[in-house]
C-alpha cells in the first residue's frame, strides 16, 4: 500500500494541475502534496527498520498487464533514492522562484517528474523500469524548453536527443537479455539477475547500458548537455537534474551493471575508469576558473558524481556503500547550494563572481548557512559528504591504489573552487549590487533549515543511512 501511495498521489496531484482549475493555488497544492509523499516515505522507512525485514522487500505491488507482470518493491537502495525524492521536492516546490507562465502547468509537471523518478527507483521489473525512466525525461524537458533562458529550446532538444539515443541502446540490451531469460521468458529483475553472461556478451551488454547511464549521470565525455542545460533551466529544474535525476544513472550502474557484467567491471581499471577520473579532474579545474557561479554549480556537480560512479565501479562493499550515502548526500548538499544561487541572484540580479563581494557584512545569517553548504561539498569531517567520500576513497584504494591517490587529490581541487568563490562573493569590500543586500527572511530560513539539519544530521550520525545499507551486498 506504501508504494501505491507514493506512486499515485503525486500522479493524480499532476493531472489535477494540469486541468488548470487550482489557479494561483496551485503551488500551495502541490507542496502539501508532496509534504504527504514525504511522510509516507518515512512511514515506509519506519516499517522497514522497525520489522527488521532485511530481505530486500518491503512492499509489493503487481498487476498484469499484456501477460507482463509489472512489480514493484522497495529494499535499502531505493528506500534511501525515495527518502531523497521525497525530501527535496518539497523544498524545491518552495523554493522561492516564481514564474508568471502557467503556474500550474509548472507545478503538474514538477508532480509528474517526482512521479516518474520514484517509480525509477521503486520499479522491479525492467519494462516498468524502463517506463519511468523514459516518463522522467518528459516533465523535465518541458520545463527547461518552455520555463527555461535564452536558448532553451535548442538546449533542451540536445539534451532530449543525448538521453534518448543512450536509452534506445539500453532498450537494445533489455530486448536481447529478455531472450536469454528461461522460458517463459520474463522481464522480472530477478530473472536477469539470474542469467550469467559469458564476457563476449558482457562487453557489449555493459556498453549498451553504460551509455545510457553514462549519459544520465553525466560521465566524461557524456557530459556536454549539462552546463548549457542546468544553465538555462530553471531553478527548479535544475534543482531536479541535479539533485535527483543525474541519480538516476548512478542507480542503474548498481542495478544493472555490477550484477550483469561482473567480468567487465572486474577489469575495468585498465579501460573507463581512467576516463571517469579524468572527467573528475576535467570537472574541478573548470569549475575552479569559472567566472559564473550557476556553471560553477554545473561543472562542481560533474566532478562529484564522477567520484561516487568510480565508489560503484570499484567493486567492493565500502566503494559501493560509500557511493550509495554519497547520492543522497550530493543531493542534498547540491540542491542547497541552488538556494544559495537562487539568493544571491534575486537580490543582485547576476552570477558573475566577480561583481559581487562582502555579502558577509550585510548579511551573516546567510553567510554562515552559505558557508556550511560550501563545507559539506568539500566534504568537512562533521558534514553530511565525509563518511560517503571517505567510505569511497577507502574501497577504491583496495581495487587500484594508484586511481585513490589520484581521486583524493580532487578533493584539494573541490576545497580550492569552492572556498575561492566564497571568499569572492562574501569578503572584501561591497558595491552597488551587494552593499543592499539584505539578509535572509524566516520563510528563507525555514527553506534551509532541513538542508543544514541534514547536513550535521549525517555527518554526526551517519548511522542514520547505513542502517539501510546492512543488505546490500555484493
Amino acid at each position: 500500500m506504501i508504494i501505491v501511495l507514493l506512486l499515485l498521489l503525486p500522479l493524480f496531484a499532476s493531472l489535477l494541475l494540469f486541468s488548470d482549475k487550482l489557479g494561483r493555488r496551485s503551488r500551495m497544492f502541490a507542496f502539501v502534496t508532496s509534504l504527504i509523499v514525504l511522510v509516507i516515505s518515512f512511514v515506509g522507512a519506519y516499517f522497514y527498520v522497525s520489522t527488521g525485514q532485511k530481505a530486500l522487500v518491503l512492499d509489493i505491488h503487481a498487476l498484469h498487464l499484456l501477460d507482463l507482470n509489472i512489480s514493484m518493491k522497495m529494499d535499502g537502495i531505493s528506500l534511501i533514492l525515495v527518502l531523497l525524492t521525497t525530501i527535496l521536492v518539497p523544498i524545491i516546490i518552495a523554493s522561492p522562484e516564481r514564474s508568471d507562465k502557467k503556474v500550474s502547468s509548472f507545478y503538474a509537471l514538477v508532480m509528474l517528474m517526482e512521479t516518474a523518478l520514484l517509480g525509477v527507483f521503486l520499479a522491479s521489473d525492467i519494462i516498468l523500469f524502463y517506463i519511468f525512466w523514459e516518463l522522467a525525461l518528459v516533465p523535465i524537458f518541458f520545463i527547461t524548453a518552455f520555463w527555461g533562458g535564452e536558448n532553451a529550446n535548442k538546449i533542451s532538444l540536445k539534451f532530449l536527443i543525448y538521453t534518448v539515443v543512450g536509452s534506445f541502446a539500453m532498450l537494445v540490451a533489455i530486448l536481447y537479455l529478455y531472450t536469454l531469460t528461461p522460458i517463459p521468458h520474463s522481464f522480472d529483475f530477478n530473472t536477469f539477475l539470474t542469467l550469467s553472461l559469458p564476457y563476449a556478451i558482457q562487453v557489449p551488454v555493459f556498453l549498451a547500458f553504460f551509455l545510457a547511464f553514462a549519459i544520465k549521470i553525466p560521465l566524461f565525455p557524456f557530459h556536454s548537455w549539462q552546463a548549457e542545460t542546468y544553465n538555462v533551466s530553471p531553478v527548479q529544474g535544475s534543482m531536479l537534474l541535479a539533485g535527483v535525476m543525474l541519480k538516476m544513472g548512478l542507480y542503474g550502474l548498481i542495478r544493472f551493471i555490477l550484477p550483469l557484467c561482473p567480468d567487465v567491471v572486474a577489469g575495468g581499471s585498465l579501460f573507463f575508469l581512467p576516463l571517469i577520473v579524468f572527467g573528475v579532474i576535467y570537472g574541478a579545474f573548470i569549475a575552479i576558473s569559472q567566472p559564473r557561479l550557476k556553471k560553477l554549480i554545473a561543472f562542481a556537480s560533474l566532478s562529484h558524481v564522477g567520484i561516487i560512479a568510480l565508489g560503484i565501479l570499484s567493486n567492493n562493499q565500502y566503494g559501493l556503500q560509500g557511493s550509495i550515502i554519497q547520492m543522497f548526500t550530493h543531493g542534498i548538499n547540491v540542491v542547497g547550494f541552488f538556494l544559495c544561487y537562487l539568493v544571491i541572484r534575486r537580490r543582485t540580479h547576476t552570477d558573475i563572481i566577480a561583481n559581487l563581494g562582502g555579502i558577509a557584512s550585510v548579511a551573516p545569517k546567510f553567510a554562515s548557512v552559505f558557508l556550511i553548504i560550501v563545507l559539506a561539498n568539500v566534504s568537512l569531517p562533521l558534514t553530511n559528504s565525509f563518511v560517503g567520500e571517505f567510505m569511497i576513497l577507502l574501497g577504491l584504494f583496495q581495487f587500484n591504489p594508484l586511481l585513490a591517490i589520484i581521486t583524493g587529490t580532487t578533493i584539494i581541487l573541490g576545497a580550492v573552487y569552492m572556498l575561492k568563490m566564497y571568499q569572492k562573493i562574501m569578503y572584501g569590500p561591497t558595491n552597488e549590487l551587494t552593499s543592499q543586500f539584505k539578509d535572509l527572511t524566516t520563510k528563507e530560513m525555514i527553506l534551509f533549515t532541513p538542508i543544514i539539519v541534514l547536513i550535521f544530521l549525517i555527518g554526526i550520525y551517519p548511522t542514520i543511512i547505513l542502517q539501510f545499507l546492512d543488505q546490500v551486498k555484493l
